[in-house]
């Protein structure tokens, strides 16, 4: 249960604004507190080795960096969230917020997340999306399918 992101943006993705779909990769590990039947907390560390778009100029395409939060669990709800911190093809720097909504069928997290600050071209960025983070519990692996509406100033 991870999240996403990677960030290359050039010179020529000013003014633009960028919806499109993409997915995230990496390992991720949680730590599972069981409060009772049906409750548990999770304390999630991830590591996003790749985001790829479907557009190759996407802001958002190719940066990578880490990720945590903690999600809680009980009678069928879910919340909590967390931070990540990305660094981009350039070397900047983003930092964007995830909130956990709900858990799929197929035992995916999913949620919003949103940009909240960064360096050069992501200081004044504005954008956000949706997830859905798939984790293989085996081996760590996760797929984070994010769709995203990313504006650069």
């Amino acid at each position: 249960m991870a999240l996403f992101c990677a960030f290359s943006a050039g010179n020529g993705i000013a003014g633009t604004t960028w919806d499109q779909a993409g997915t995230g990769t990496g390992i991720s590990t949680s730590s599972v507190t069981e409060i009772a039947a049906g409750h548990l907390v999770m304390q999630i560390s991830s590591s996003y080795e790749n985001v790829e778009m479907a557009d190759a100029g996407h802001p958002m395409n190719g940066a990578a960096g880490p990720c945590f939060g903690a999600v809680e669990v009980a009678s069928g709800s879910v919340g909590g969230g967390g931070i990540c911190a990305f660094t981009d093809s350039a070397g900047d720097k983003v930092v964007l917020h995830w909130t956990a909504e709900s858990m799929d069928p197929s035992g995916a997290l999913t949620g919003s997340w949103k940009l909240t600050g960064g360096t050069g071209h992501w200081s004044d960025a504005d954008g956000g999306g949706r997830f859905s983070s798939l984790t293989d519990p085996e081996t760590g692996k996760f797929v984070n399918t994010i769709t995203s509406s990313v504006t650069m100033p």
